[in-house]
Protein backbone atom coordinates (compact mmCIF):
# COMPACT_ATOMS: atom_id res chain seq x y z
CA UNK A 1 0.00 0.00 0.00
CA UNK A 2 2.65 2.29 1.05
CA UNK A 3 4.32 1.41 -2.48
CA UNK A 4 1.26 2.74 -4.35
CA UNK A 5 0.84 6.31 -2.37
CA UNK A 6 4.62 6.76 -2.97
CA UNK A 7 3.87 6.35 -6.84
CA UNK A 8 0.66 8.14 -6.55
CA UNK A 9 2.87 11.33 -5.48
CA UNK A 10 5.67 10.92 -7.72
CA UNK A 11 2.95 11.19 -10.47
CA UNK A 12 1.38 13.97 -8.87
CA UNK A 13 4.76 15.60 -8.65
CA UNK A 14 5.69 14.78 -12.56
CA UNK A 15 2.22 16.66 -13.55
CA UNK A 16 3.08 19.53 -11.13
CA UNK A 17 6.14 20.17 -12.83
CA UNK A 18 4.76 19.60 -16.60
CA UNK A 19 1.89 22.28 -15.74
CA UNK A 20 3.91 24.73 -14.56
CA UNK A 21 6.46 24.31 -17.55
CA UNK A 22 3.09 24.79 -19.66
CA UNK A 23 2.13 27.83 -17.63
CA UNK A 24 5.75 29.49 -17.77
CA UNK A 25 5.42 28.72 -21.46
CA UNK A 26 2.31 31.07 -21.78
CA UNK A 27 3.19 33.67 -19.27
CA UNK A 28 6.08 34.01 -21.92
CA UNK A 29 4.03 34.34 -24.42
CA UNK A 30 1.86 36.66 -23.00
CA UNK A 31 4.72 39.18 -21.67
CA UNK A 32 6.24 38.94 -25.86
CA UNK A 33 3.06 40.15 -26.53
CA UNK A 34 2.81 42.71 -23.98
CA UNK A 35 6.28 43.94 -24.31
CA UNK A 36 7.05 43.31 -27.94
CA UNK A 37 7.96 46.38 -29.00
CA UNK A 38 10.60 47.12 -26.42
CA UNK A 39 11.79 43.71 -27.12
CA UNK A 40 12.82 44.13 -30.71
CA UNK A 41 13.92 47.62 -29.75
CA UNK A 42 16.27 46.94 -27.01
CA UNK A 43 20.12 47.64 -28.16
CA UNK A 44 21.00 44.11 -28.82
CA UNK A 45 17.68 43.02 -30.54
CA UNK A 46 17.69 46.22 -32.51
CA UNK A 47 21.16 45.69 -33.80
CA UNK A 48 20.05 42.52 -34.85
CA UNK A 49 16.28 43.79 -36.83
CA UNK A 50 18.81 46.63 -38.25
CA UNK A 51 21.70 44.16 -39.60
CA UNK A 52 18.63 41.79 -41.10
CA UNK A 53 17.30 44.92 -42.73
CA UNK A 54 20.51 46.12 -44.38
CA UNK A 55 21.37 42.37 -45.45
CA UNK A 56 17.48 42.45 -47.08
CA UNK A 57 17.67 45.76 -48.80
CA UNK A 58 21.51 44.57 -49.97
CA UNK A 59 20.13 41.75 -51.36
CA UNK A 60 17.30 43.51 -53.19
CA UNK A 61 20.00 46.01 -54.40
CA UNK A 62 21.58 43.69 -56.30
CA UNK A 63 18.46 41.41 -57.45
CA UNK A 64 17.18 44.01 -59.30
CA UNK A 65 18.53 43.26 -62.64
CA UNK A 66 16.61 40.32 -62.46
CA UNK A 67 13.49 42.29 -63.09
CA UNK A 68 15.02 43.92 -66.36
CA UNK A 69 13.99 43.21 -69.93
CA UNK A 70 16.19 40.10 -70.90
CA UNK A 71 15.72 41.39 -75.05
CA UNK A 72 16.51 44.92 -74.10
CA UNK A 73 19.80 44.14 -72.35
CA UNK A 74 20.83 41.47 -74.95
CA UNK A 75 20.34 44.07 -77.70
CA UNK A 76 22.54 46.85 -75.46
CA UNK A 77 25.63 43.88 -74.72
CA UNK A 78 25.85 43.36 -78.49
CA UNK A 79 25.52 46.85 -79.41
CA UNK A 80 28.43 47.56 -76.54
CA UNK A 81 30.87 44.85 -77.59
CA UNK A 82 30.47 45.64 -80.95
CA UNK A 83 30.82 49.38 -80.49
CA UNK A 84 34.08 48.54 -77.59
CA UNK A 85 35.47 45.61 -79.66
CA UNK A 86 34.36 45.88 -83.38
CA UNK A 87 33.04 42.32 -82.27
CA UNK A 88 29.83 40.83 -84.04
CA UNK A 89 27.73 38.60 -81.39
CA UNK A 90 24.18 36.77 -81.89
CA UNK A 91 22.65 35.18 -78.71
CA UNK A 92 21.29 31.67 -79.74
CA UNK A 93 19.75 31.60 -76.10
CA UNK A 94 18.11 33.87 -73.59
CA UNK A 95 20.50 35.70 -71.35
CA UNK A 96 20.60 34.92 -67.20
CA UNK A 97 21.43 36.80 -64.46
CA UNK A 98 23.83 35.61 -61.77
CA UNK A 99 24.98 36.91 -58.79
CA UNK A 100 28.51 35.35 -57.80
CA UNK A 101 31.27 35.48 -57.64
CA UNK A 102 30.26 38.91 -58.77
CA UNK A 103 26.54 40.59 -60.56
CA UNK A 104 26.63 39.07 -64.21
CA UNK A 105 24.85 38.37 -67.37
CA UNK A 106 25.55 34.88 -68.55
CA UNK A 107 24.52 33.56 -72.28
CA UNK A 108 24.89 30.14 -74.08
CA UNK A 109 25.96 29.17 -77.56
CA UNK A 110 26.88 32.30 -78.23
CA UNK A 111 27.92 33.25 -81.60
CA UNK A 112 30.95 35.28 -82.94
CA UNK A 113 30.96 36.78 -85.90
CA UNK A 114 33.24 38.23 -88.83
CA UNK A 115 30.90 40.29 -91.40
CA UNK A 116 28.77 37.48 -92.53
CA UNK A 117 30.68 34.41 -91.25
CA UNK A 118 30.30 33.08 -88.01
CA UNK A 119 33.88 32.43 -86.66
CA UNK A 120 33.23 30.87 -83.26
CA UNK A 121 31.16 29.42 -81.05
CA UNK A 122 31.04 30.12 -76.87
CA UNK A 123 29.66 27.70 -74.95
CA UNK A 124 29.17 30.38 -71.94
CA UNK A 125 29.61 34.35 -71.92
CA UNK A 126 29.46 36.06 -68.57
CA UNK A 127 29.74 39.97 -69.02
CA UNK A 128 30.39 41.22 -65.29
CA UNK A 129 28.45 44.41 -64.83
CA UNK A 130 29.10 47.31 -62.52
CA UNK A 131 27.03 49.11 -59.89
CA UNK A 132 26.45 51.96 -60.91
CA UNK A 133 23.15 51.84 -63.13
CA UNK A 134 21.18 49.55 -61.02
CA UNK A 135 18.53 51.97 -60.58
CA UNK A 136 18.70 52.66 -64.65
CA UNK A 137 16.23 50.56 -65.77
CA UNK A 138 17.01 48.11 -68.64
CA UNK A 139 20.62 50.08 -68.74
CA UNK A 140 23.97 48.16 -67.94
CA UNK A 141 27.48 49.51 -66.81
CA UNK A 142 29.56 46.57 -68.42
CA UNK A 143 32.57 45.35 -67.57
CA UNK A 144 34.90 42.21 -68.39
CA UNK A 145 34.15 39.45 -71.30
CA UNK A 146 34.85 36.02 -70.58
CA UNK A 147 34.05 33.65 -73.22
CA UNK A 148 34.35 30.45 -71.54
CA UNK A 149 35.15 27.08 -73.84
CA UNK A 150 35.01 28.66 -77.06
CA UNK A 151 35.67 27.06 -80.84
CA UNK A 152 36.71 29.39 -83.64
CA UNK A 153 37.00 28.13 -87.15
CA UNK A 154 39.31 30.67 -88.95
CA UNK A 155 40.95 31.13 -92.20
CA UNK A 156 43.99 33.07 -93.18
CA UNK A 157 41.64 35.74 -93.97
CA UNK A 158 39.86 35.88 -90.71
CA UNK A 159 43.13 36.46 -88.99
CA UNK A 160 42.52 39.62 -89.00
CA UNK A 161 39.98 39.74 -86.36
CA UNK A 162 42.68 39.10 -83.87
CA UNK A 163 44.74 42.00 -85.33
CA UNK A 164 41.83 44.23 -85.83
CA UNK A 165 41.34 43.81 -81.79
CA UNK A 166 44.83 45.03 -80.62
CA UNK A 167 43.03 48.33 -82.48
CA UNK A 168 40.48 48.93 -80.93
CA UNK A 169 39.85 51.92 -78.22
CA UNK A 170 41.40 51.69 -75.32
CA UNK A 171 39.40 50.70 -71.96
CA UNK A 172 39.81 49.28 -68.70
CA UNK A 173 38.13 46.34 -68.99
CA UNK A 174 38.79 43.24 -70.28
CA UNK A 175 38.22 40.27 -72.95
CA UNK A 176 38.78 36.99 -71.41
CA UNK A 177 39.12 33.41 -73.39
CA UNK A 178 39.03 30.07 -71.02
CA UNK A 179 39.56 26.53 -72.20
CA UNK A 180 39.09 27.77 -75.90
CA UNK A 181 40.63 26.08 -79.33
CA UNK A 182 41.32 28.06 -82.49
CA UNK A 183 40.99 25.36 -85.52
CA UNK A 184 42.78 26.90 -88.14
CA UNK A 185 41.33 26.20 -91.77
CA UNK A 186 42.70 26.03 -95.33
CA UNK A 187 40.28 26.94 -98.18
CA UNK A 188 38.78 24.09 -98.82
CA UNK A 189 38.21 23.94 -94.86
CA UNK A 190 40.30 21.89 -94.01
CA UNK A 191 41.90 21.92 -90.43
CA UNK A 192 45.41 22.55 -90.53
CA UNK A 193 46.50 22.57 -87.28
CA UNK A 194 44.60 23.50 -83.65
CA UNK A 195 45.97 26.23 -81.07
CA UNK A 196 44.64 26.02 -77.81
CA UNK A 197 44.09 28.83 -75.14
CA UNK A 198 44.32 27.59 -71.62
CA UNK A 199 43.75 31.20 -70.34
CA UNK A 200 44.15 34.37 -73.22
CA UNK A 201 43.12 38.24 -72.29
CA UNK A 202 43.09 40.92 -73.85
CA UNK A 203 43.66 44.31 -71.95
CA UNK A 204 44.67 47.78 -72.07
CA UNK A 205 48.39 48.52 -70.59
CA UNK A 206 48.54 51.80 -69.02
CA UNK A 207 52.36 51.36 -68.66
CA UNK A 208 52.90 50.06 -72.46
CA UNK A 209 50.33 52.22 -73.46
CA UNK A 210 48.80 50.11 -75.83
CA UNK A 211 46.14 46.98 -75.93
CA UNK A 212 48.02 43.45 -75.09
CA UNK A 213 46.70 40.35 -76.13
CA UNK A 214 48.38 37.66 -73.94
CA UNK A 215 47.95 33.71 -73.69
CA UNK A 216 48.82 30.94 -71.34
Amino acid sequence: MSNYNLLIKKIKKQFLSINDHIESYFNKIKYFKSNYKKILFKRDNGLILGTGILVILTLSYFLIPTFYNKEIIQLQIKNQIFKNYNIEIKFNEKINYGLLPKPHFSAKNLSIYRGEKEVGVAKNLRINVGLSKFFSINKIDMEDLIFNKTDFNISVKDVVFFRDLLKTEPNDNKIIFKKSNIFFKNKDDEVLFINKINNSEFFYDSNKLQNILTSK
